[in-house]
């Protein structure tokens, strides 16, 4: 979300991108580094059920409006989890490099 200033504040932001909250920041690198391995088999499995979905009916009728104008994956609800996994885990990357974790 952003501020009236356009300012990016922490988490999700519309663009797919991440911001790490202060208390992310303040996180420890053996901490970052739990998270990321979540956010990685997270990223491993989505896909298959992304493909799981694609094959069946779509559950509401904004799943079935995003498949009918935004091309096959678009309103699978485990596309739009895995754009967000990868987006925090690309943050989360550059917050540990930024901490200069080993």
């Amino acid at each position: 979300m952003m501020d009236f200033a356009g300012v990016p504040r922490a988490g999700y932001q519309a663009n797919g991108t991440y911001v790490v909250s202060g208390e992310e920041e303040k996180l420890a690198c053996r901490q970052i580094k739990d998270r990321l391995e979540i956010l990685s088999r997270e990223l491993q499995t989505l896909p298959q059920q992304a493909a799981y979905e694609r094959e069946n009916t779509p559950a509401t009728v904004g799943s079935a409006i995003g498949r009918m104008f935004g091309g096959p994956d678009a309103g699978l609800d485990a596309t739009k989890e895995y754009q967000r996994a990868q987006a925090e885990s690309d943050a989360l990357k550059g917050l540990l490099a930024r901490k200069q974790c080993v």
